[in-house]
């Protein structure tokens, strides 16, 4: 009866823990600010996750904010206005292989922006007699209704 007891006891707990997480965006700092969040979450993608052990530094107007994590995210707190972004392998703290991806956006005063880093296989270029695994990698605009649910079941990174 107890060692049943202690087995229903582990199940809830371990089901506690599998649910989803909570997020909410944090505003810039001051109403001259604007905030992104840039994020990579888990692909949808069946078994093995792309790319997870590998990770780019991710520059903002040509400067290091730090590197992006599989299944992690970064709050980014920036003067409103017009970037470059560039995701790369070319620095000494980046473990990334695949090539630069670069893509401007904009951030109006006082905007949280969600910005999410999609790794994928490309299956429909892997087949048996591929020479190894190939990908789609896009940085994707989001919209904060949608962002969040993904979000939530990252982490936060910090510098």
């Amino acid at each position: 009866m107890h060692r049943k007891f202690a087995l229903w006891a582990v199940l809830l707990v371990l089901s506690g823990c599998a649910g989803p997480g909570y997020f909410e965006a944090i505003p810039p700092s001051s109403p001259e600010q604007s905030v992104v969040y840039l994020y990579r979450p888990e692909a949808d993608n069946p078994g093995r996750q792309p790319l997870r052990f590998s990770y780019p530094d991710v520059l903002i107007d040509e400067q290091s904010v730090g590197t992006l994590h599989f299944n992690s995210y970064r709050r980014i707190e920036l003067a409103p206005g017009r970037h470059n972004l560039r995701i790369t392998g070319l620095t000494r703290q980046a473990k990334w292989e695949p090539r630069d991806i670069k893509q401007q956006f904009s951030v109006a005063p006082g905007e949280v922006k969600y910005l999410k880093l999609d790794v994928r296989f490309n299956l429909s270029e892997m087949n048996l007699g591929s020479m190894g695994p190939s990908y789609l990698i896009h940085v994707r605009p989001m919209r904060a209704d949608e962002a969040v649910y993904e979000i939530r079941n990252t982490e936060p990174q910090t510098p």
